[in-house]
């Protein structure tokens, strides 16, 4: 059995501007630095942590990378677990995305938006395979470890959607993904499981 922290990316400055940043890099906020570093404290006080992933993308690996420093391991990039690509839609704010790309963002933020996808970007479906694949991959090269995995919103909702229901016909935006929460899946013959979701109370209510 492999146990996986998953931890979505703090605030970063595309968050604030209410932009599209799928692939784009876009820094993490002070707010999200200090995000990581409360990340950072929960973890040291509660787990022991054999190994460190996350997406190549600097908002995820910042994320990270105060817990990999005060235990003195590398934090390895990995391409599966970055954000959805988002095409056309990459740079732009939402409300533009409304008024330029109406018949793809609409479904895309619909309550089944499984086959949706990002003007000449990558479908909901394409996401859900590829994180899938990768964390169960990560998770049998980590058999009876405990492994950190720094992501994005919707890589982290299609593992939690997977572990919840066993499939992406499951999708739904309900699943909260809060910049900087914690989610432990188990990873045992095949299946992720969850152990526990949604965790927020290392952020307090000044950096939710």
């Amino acid at each position: 059995m492999t146990r996986i922290i998953l931890v979505r990316h703090g605030r970063s400055m595309a968050n604030v501007a209410d932009i599209f940043a799928g692939v784009t890099e876009t820094p993490l906020t002070p707010h999200g630095r200090a995000q990581a570093e409360a990340v950072a404290d929960y973890l040291l006080a509660r787990e022991r942590i054999d190994k460190i992933y996350a997406s190549p993308l600097s908002r995820a690996m910042d994320t990270v990378r105060p817990t990999a420093e005060r235990l003195g391991l590398p934090v390895i990039p990995e391409e599966g677990l970055i954000e959805v690509n988002g095409g056309r839609w990459e740079g732009l704010s939402f409300t533009e995305l409304a008024e330029k790309y109406p018949e793809d963002f609409h479904p895309w933020i619909s309550e089944s938006p499984v086959n949706a996808s990002p003007t000449e970007g990558e479908s909901t479906r394409e996401v859900y395979a590829r994180v899938v694949a990768c964390i169960k991959r990560i998770a049998e090269e980590n058999e009876g470890k405990t492994v950190l995995v720094g992501s994005h919103m919707t890589p982290v909702r299609a593992l939690l959607v997977e572990a919840l229901f066993g499939t992406v016909e499951s999708y739904t935006r309900k699943v909260a993904v809060p910049n900087a929460s914690l989610h432990i899946l188990r990873y045992e013959s095949g299946t992720l499981t969850p152990e526990k979701i949604s965790i927020t109370e290392h952020l307090g209510e000044d950096l939710l």
